[in-house]
């Protein structure tokens, strides 16, 4: 007895919607909000080594305007405001030489987006503006205990699978604002 066939396979083609938009302007940012170097004296089997950790929250903001693909009808302001934290491990060699590793990027909770009809009016839309604010506000309020959860949760780990220790050192913080 032969096994049965397996069933035919159909192919369907994509059929291409028409758009229900067009996308009038784009206008896409992004703003370092808090940045922050800590100073990291790094001890291996009796070594030291001086590394650095710069971390930074900053906000991408994309503000596109559309109008409706048939007919006439008025623009629309779509924004999206999409925070990270990122953070980059750098070193001194004995040379003097200052080189950093690749920065790595964490998307963060507090994002927001919207929409508003647009206005003629020259300047930044108001809705789209106090929206950016809040979302800018509430990063800053946090960024202390971002930077120190950031550390502890990723670069802690990391020291220790390679057995080594940090000697504290102050840290100096910098708020760049937009």
């Amino acid at each position: 007895m032969t096994p049965p066939l397996p069933p035919p396979v159909v192919a369907t083609a994509a059929v291409d919607r028409p758009a229900e938009v067009v996308v009038v302007s784009r206008d896409t940012r992004s703003d370092v909000l808090v940045g922050t170097d800590t100073p990291l004296p790094l001890i291996k089997a009796g070594r030291t080594e001086d590394a650095l950790l710069r971390q930074a929250i900053f906000l991408t903001s994309t503000l596109t305007v559309v109008r409706p693909a048939a007919g006439a009808g008025e623009q629309t302001l779509r924004w999206a405001y999409q925070p990270y934290l990122q953070r980059q491990l750098c070193f001194t060699s004995i040379t003097g030489q200052f080189s950093c590793a690749t920065a790595e990027l964490e998307e963060l909770t507090e994002k927001a987006e919207g929409e508003t009809p647009a206005v003629a009016t020259p300047g930044p839309n108001p809705a789209a503006e106090d929206a950016r604010t809040a979302v800018a506000t509430a990063l800053r309020a946090r960024a202390d205990a971002l930077f120190e959860d950031d550390r502890r949760l990723k670069l802690g780990p990391m020291l220790k699978a390679a057995g080594v220790s940090v000697r504290r050192a102050q840290v100096s913080r910098g708020s760049l604002r937009r």
